[in-house]
């Protein structure tokens, strides 16, 4: 097979730069050289041409705090400029929500900015413990454990409790956290096709015999498109064949459930997921993770998860920020439907322009385009227009398929949702990707 990396290094070294037109990031991640860094040399040369093109969205300097509507350094002109933000996952505006700020300010002033050691040692503070119990009845467990990042959450827990000669049963869409938590743990690692029950059953029929313990694991909302998982179905097949089942709700936390307690309260099934893993950096507005579960699960992973051990331990005001931001959803449920009616009005106006758009029942709508170039043009366009929002290339999403994910947030008023919708519709005529409006009616039903 061709190695694009090497055509691209060759394009360097004839022409002394690259057109950026004709990869992807995936083009870039191995080259057959004896220099671990020469693949850097083409992939440094694809950023600039990107850039150059001004189609680069990534690493915008936001200069305000992260609301419905930002102020952002304009990477092209260096000027501030206004937007509206649907870029990131505030999905409930929490970062910004007066008891929460004034929470994190207090802890401040009383513990300092840091905590200082590990976990075990001298980095555990009330506020930590108040934290971790507070977690556990929000989710429904008998205890809970924090960590310095949702990222080492799924690390540390996945490679604690896996060992070789067992097996981690993974959804091929789930968070790369997952993946090398599993990687970590030294099990083997089976995938299952996406949301695939019957793949699912494929998988655990082949590892039933094989393998001594078995651990299923899912996202609860999976982050490019923004779909629940079938976990009343998932509970079934890990009853059948004896396996532990493990559910990440980074993106259903405070966004699914009638109270925003994630992917078990939205399907009735509390108490029937062993592991819950989540995150702060999302609707929780701030840095960090957690996982609960059963005391004695807890107990264990306080010892054997070395992301959690060997990390320093969550500063306290973090702690105590989350702890509001906890108490917010709890007091003000009537948040979450008002983000799922900002995400029901602005999907159906996208949808009726034509557009393919995943359905909605989460924070995130994606909108699918066909071409990764036109994403790269487009990108360009909305943001000058004033929209933030992410484009998603190959190979984060399948190749074929690039698209724009939208994240909404219950503060968004129906004004920026119109502008939204119209800025789309503008950029999409700019570009004669809107469908006829036979297949816009066809689109609406």
């Amino acid at each position: 097979m061709r190695n694009k990396c090497a055509d691209a290094y060759q394009e360097v070294l004839s022409t002394g730069r690259l057109n950026s037109d004709n990869y992807t990031l995936a083009d870039f991640y191995t080259i057959d050289s004896d220099d671990i860094f020469t693949k850097t040399v083409p992939y440094y040369e694809y950023v600039k041409d990107y850039k150059e093109k001004k189609y680069y969205s990534y690493q915008r300097q936001l200069v305000s705090a992260c609301n419905h509507r930002v102020k952002v350094k304009d990477p092209w002109t260096g000027e501030i400029k206004e937007m509206i933000m649907m870029g990131s996952n505030n999905y409930l505006g929490l970062i910004t929500h007066p008891k929460v700020v004034e929470a994190g300010i207090n802890a401040y002033q009383r513990y300092g900015s840091g905590a200082s050691s590990a976990p075990l040692l001298s980095g555990t503070y009330d506020i930590t413990r108040e934290l971790e119990l507070k977690l556990a009845k929000f989710k429904g467990t008998e205890d809970a454990l924090v960590f310095s990042t949702g990222y080492s959450a799924n690390v540390g827990t996945i490679s604690a409790l896996l060992r070789p000669g067992d097996v981690a049963i993974i959804d091929k869409l789930d968070h790369a956290s997952i993946i090398d938590g599993c990687r970590l743990s030294g099990a083997d690692l089976r995938t299952f096709k996406h949301q695939d029950i019957d793949s699912l059953e494929k998988c655990l029929e082949t590892c039933k015999d094989k393998y001594k313990g078995k651990l299923i694991i899912v996202d609860g909302v999976y982050s490019m498109d923004g779909d629940i998982c079938p976990l009343p179905e998932i509970k079934k097949m890990s009853d059948k064949y004896d396996a532990r089942l493990m559910v990440d709700d980074a993106h259903a936390t405070g966004v699914i459930g009638l109270y925003g307690k994630g992917t078990a309260e939205y399907f009735n099934m509390e108490d029937h997921v062993d592991l819950i893993l989540g995150t702060f950096s999302k609707t929780l507005g701030a840095v960090g993770g957690f996982v609960a579960a059963s005391t004695k699960v807890i107990n264990y992973l306080r010892f054997y998860s070395r992301s959690y051990f060997f990390s320093a331990a969550l500063p306290p005001n973090i702690c105590a920020t989350v702890k509001a931001a906890i108490e917010v959803i709890e007091e003000q449920p009537e948040l979450i439907q008002q983000l799922h009616n900002n995400v029901e009005y602005l999907h159906s106006k996208l949808k009726n322009l034509g557009l393919r758009v995943t359905p909605p029942g989460t924070g995130i709508i994606t909108v699918i385009l066909n071409d990764e170039v036109t994403l790269r043009k487009m990108s360009k366009v909305i943001h000058e227009k004033g929209l933030f929002i992410n484009p998603l290339p190959f190979p984060s999403v399948p190749r074929g398929e690039p698209r724009f994910k939208l994240s909404l947030m219950a503060t968004h008023t129906q004004e920026a949702l119109d502008e939204a919708a119209n800025i789309f519709e503008e950029a999409c005529n700019e570009f004669d990707i809107i469908e006829s409006k036979v297949y816009a009616m066809l689109a609406s039903v």
